[in-house]
């Protein structure tokens, strides 16, 4: 049975993060959900990920001050009614679809810091069961409530990321055992019609396309929009401050119906007689005293620590928290008289004594939440490194570009600084992310640009590392207007990556008037700024002609400040990167070829080097090389496996 002592705080008057992983999308989704593939696995990460943001949000209501008539109301921390609401909300969804199983049962009790509704994998939904959990899910939302009134007093918009939250933590529910719940969109927009309303600032059109999105999004992330500001027109003043009169008015009427909401949801519980509530209904989820104090010490001097004495202080005090719940729940055996005399200690207790009691079950219960965040954040900075590492042994691998690796990784270098500095709250300069790469063609600025983003999304600069090639041909059109709108297609690609512009010096053509490639830049600029916080934009070309495309315009010049030239190959490189070629393509090349080639390379006359292109040059020669080799190799009765994977000296002929 659920506890009463819970049950009584939620009856209602009233009825927007990744590493991200890839999902795919099939047809016979739920309802009009898009059906995402994640294993279960997967799925209590995510789960589990967003509980704690959960957890997070009620430790700002603790701070701010706002629980803290709900605490001496309800006797309970925000994260124990957090909890409560979290297994309510998904066993009546579980209910509603009609099936519940063991994996959903295990995500239900795993993913919270406790387990107040008892929930086991053996646990049947019996008619009871089911009363009790509707009886939850039909009562105020008192956390949501106290969310809406901190948006008001300090302007902020916690309440949609707590819902969203909420929706994301339900859909990972739906999700389990590639679950088709025909229900579960129904459900979905049922609920957030019921709790939505304590959103201040949207309008209907803008909750519908946020419920829209979320429903059909491939991934289970944060849907919350960014506000972007809007350049209005003179003519639009009269009508906005006309508008902002009528949204103060009913901001007003909204902010009092909210407290009254909060006020109400309390009076119900003071009204309730306590000889109503079945005692052996009351459950409080204890923590183990070994796991817990070990994971305090292992989270000491991490980001959500305090590395002073302050921080020690506090987890040692979470320790005889933990220790002293076991000693009182467990008397000793036979010791009937010292359990009676807790008891009576117990009913002794002052006001004040109960609530600083309270206040370190609340302290040691965030505790938990952080040495959870604590612990995925050390895996995943495990796994980013580790991924760091392998994009820099192939950045390693490449033939020459020593003085590009040696840049690239002092970036990188540099980069980690600044993050342990603003980890430390120490102060940090400003610094752009876009790259100048000069050199001429096919010394391998692409394959590097390609690295660089992978790179920067391990590091957290970019969201996705994808990269996107273009040139003047993919940002100019032939008519007036067309160009930014080109320059927006292509940016909006990618965003979340690296944008490679090659040749990125035609844009700018002093020569020619009215060009449109001047039209392309000044739009660039604009978006760069637009989106600086997630996009990276890489120009290329030769080293001279790339000096007077960024004195073209003034906002070039100060956005790219880092310059990395990528020097011709060596004759004795080129021969190196055949054989990588080579061995990509399963060949190998005879030493003596290999020389035949290097004597090649070296007579070739100074003119004939301007055409060449570096790599793509001995591409090209490895490819007519690959085809000499098939014309000889066809003239054979039965030519042998040595011979199909064989360049010999005969072969290098042009």
């Amino acid at each position: 049975m659920i506890p009463f002592v819970i049950v009584l705080l939620f009856r209602c008057n009233h009825c927007k993060i990744k590493p991200k992983i890839a999902v795919s999308v099939r047809e016979g989704g739920i309802g009009n959900m898009a059906r995402m593939q994640y294993s279960n696995e997967q799925l209590f990460e995510i789960g589990k990920v967003h509980y704690e943001k959960l957890a997070l949000h009620c430790q700002t209501l603790e701070v701010s001050g706002l629980w803290e008539q709900a605490r001496q109301v309800m006797k309970q921390s925000s994260t124990e009614v957090l909890d409560v609401y979290f297994q309510s909300l998904l066993m009546q969804f579980g209910i509603s679809c009609g099936n519940i199983s063991k994996s959903h049962l295990a995500f239900v009790q795993d993913v919270p810091i406790s387990n107040p509704l008892n929930i086991e994998e053996e646990t049947e939904t019996d008619d009871g069961f089911v009363r009790d959990v509707a009886r939850v899910y039909q009562m105020p939302p008192i956390l949501i409530q106290l969310c809406s009134l901190y948006d008001k007093e300090k302007d902020d918009n916690m309440t949609e990321y707590f819902i969203d939250a909420l929706l994301n933590i339900v859909l990972c529910f739906s999700c389990l055992d590639n679950g088709n719940r025909g229900d579960a969109s129904e459900f979905i927009k049922e609920y957030y019609n019921k709790i939505s309303h304590y959103i201040g600032g949207k309008s209907v059109a803008e909750h519908s396309r946020y419920l829209f999105i979320k429903l059909n999004d491939d991934c289970i992330q944060c849907n919350i929009e960014k506000k972007v500001p809007v350049r209005k027109q003179d003519g639009d003043v009269l009508q906005e401050d006309r508008q902002q009169k009528e949204e103060t008015v009913q901001e007003d009427i909204l902010s009092e119906a909210e407290a009254y909401d909060v006020e109400e949801s309390l009076q119900t519980w003071e009204e309730i007689d306590d000889a109503e509530i079945p005692q052996d209904w009351i459950e409080w989820v204890e923590c183990d005293e070994g796991e817990e104090g070990q994971a305090l010490e292992e989270g000491k001097g991490e980001k959500f620590s305090d590395n002073g004495e302050n921080g020690k202080q506090e987890e040692l005090e979470a320790d005889r928290i933990v220790q002293d719940r076991e000693e009182k729940k467990k008397p000793a055996d036979g010791d009937m008289s010292a359990a009676v005399l807790s008891a009576e200690e117990t009913e002794e207790k002052t006001e004040e004594e109960k609530e600083a009691e309270l206040a370190k079950e609340a302290k040691a219960q965030f505790l938990i939440v952080k040495r959870r965040i604590q612990e995925r954040e050390h895996a995943e900075e495990r796994a980013h490194e580790e991924k760091i590492r392998e994009l820099m042994g192939e950045l390693n691998s490449l033939v020459g570009l020593e003085s590009v690796k040696q840049e690239i990784q002092s970036l990188i270098n540099l980069i980690k600084i600044r993050k342990m500095r603003r980890q430390m709250q120490l102060p940090e300069m400003e610094m752009s992310y876009h790259m100048v790469f000069t050199g001429s063609p096919g010394t391998g600025k692409t394959t590097v640009a390609r690295l660089v983003a992978k790179i920067y999304k391990e590091l957290g600069i970019l969201s996705e590392g994808n990269l996107v090639e273009t040139d003047r041909s993919g940002l100019v059109a032939g008519y007036v207007g067309q160009t930014a709108i080109k320059v927006h297609e292509i940016v909006e690609q990618a965003i979340g990556g690296i944008l490679f512009i090659d040749e990125a010096y035609s844009l700018a053509n002093p020569e020619i008037q009215n060009d449109f490639g001047t039209e392309a830049v000044d739009a660039l600029v604009k978006l760069m700024e637009d989106h600086r916080d997630n996009l990276v934009i890489i120009v290329a070309g030769y080293t001279e002609e790339m000096q007077s495309f960024l004195k073209s315009n003034t906002g070039l010049i100060s956005r790219f400040n880092k310059f990395i030239d990528f020097p011709d190959y060596s004759r004795n490189e080129l021969v190196s990167i055949m054989n990588v070629m080579a061995k990509k393509a399963g060949l190998e090349i005879e030493e003596e070829a290999q020389q035949k080639v290097l004597f090649m390379l070296e007579h070739k006359k100074e003119e004939e080097w301007k055409d060449f292109g570096n790599a793509r040059g001995i591409r090209n020669l490895f490819e007519r090389f690959i085809m000499n080799q098939a014309n000889r190799l066809v003239m054979l009765q039965e030519p042998t496996r040595e011979d199909l994977v064989t360049i010999r000296p005969e072969d290098v002929a042009v």
